[in-house]
Order: C-alpha cells, then sequence, then structure tokens
C-alpha cells in the first residue's frame, strides 16, 4: 500500500542521478534516526531497479548492532566460510572489482551454482549478476587492491 503525503512540492517530472543520490542520502539518515531511537542501527540504502522517468527501489537492513557495530548477516558470515573453497578469502566479501567498464561488488556465494557460485552485483544500478570463481579471482587480482 503506498504511503499518502500530503506534500506541497510538486513532484520532478523525471529524477536525475543526483536527486536519487539525495534522495538516497536523505531516507538513510532518516532511518537510521528512527532505528537509534529503538536501540537498532541501519545498512543498506543502495539504490536499484532505478527507472529516471518513474521511480527506483531502496532497500534498508534494520538489525540489533554487534559489538562493531555491524547488522549480522547470513550471507556474509557464509561467504567467510565458503570463501576458501572458490579460491577467495572471507575478507573479498564486499570488495568491488572492474568488468569491462562497470564496477561489481561481491555480495554471496551460492555453492548449489557450481559454474556461477559468486553473486555480484553492479555498483551503478544493484543490478546482480551470477559469475565463476576463477572470473572473479582474476578480476580481484587484475584489481591490485
Amino acid at each position: 500500500m503506498p504511503a499518502q503525503t500530503n506534500t506541497k512540492v510538486p513532484p520532478p517530472r523525471n529524477l536525475t542521478p543526483p536527486l536519487c543520490e539525495k534522495l538516497r542520502r536523505d531516507m538513510t539518515q532518516a532511518c537510521l534516526k528512527v532505528a537509534e531511537t529503538h536501540g537498532l542501527t541501519v545498512e543498506g540504502g543502495e539504490l536499484s531497479d532505478i527507472d529516471l522517468r518513474h521511480g527506483f527501489d531502496i532497500s534498508f537492513r534494520v538489525g540489533i548492532p554487534m559489538e562493531d557495530g555491524a547488522i549480522y548477516s547470513p550471507d556474509k558470515a557464509l561467504f567467510e566460510v565458503l570463501a576458501p573453497h572458490f579460491g577467495l578469502e572471507p575478507s573479498d566479501y564486499g570488495r568491488t572489482f572492474k568488468s569491462r567498464g562497470d564496477l561489481y561488488r561481491i555480495v554471496a556465494i551460492n555453492p548449489n551454482r557450481p559454474k556461477y557460485p559468486i553473486s555480484t552485483e553492479r555498483v551503478s544500478d544493484g543490478r546482480g549478476f551470477k559469475m565463476p570463481a576463477e572470473t572473479v579471482v582474476m578480476y580481484l587480482q587484475n584489481s591490485g587492491a
């Protein structure tokens, strides 16, 4: 159900990348402020399914902060356990690399996909991609980081 607003500001004709980024920052801060009043923390705020003519999706994960302030992530925990079996390091979770001019982030390992076990997302739009482990290892080694 869409939220109803009593806004006096007319909607823009189109979204622009700078407007989307400003909205992302403002929404992240608002979400964090609400979560903190309940002793929780927020991660995320990534934009996805961006359509500059109509809208975009934004996702947040709200949870109880661990000692380091982060929220427990089952995907990260599984990645850290499985990474060595795929030629990766546990610390590779969340790392980025370039492929064909686009920047990708490592977000998960799915051992049930032997050909394409590594899940990544394109940083520019949040679109998900499945990749072979050897390819991801090669891109990380070439990134020099």
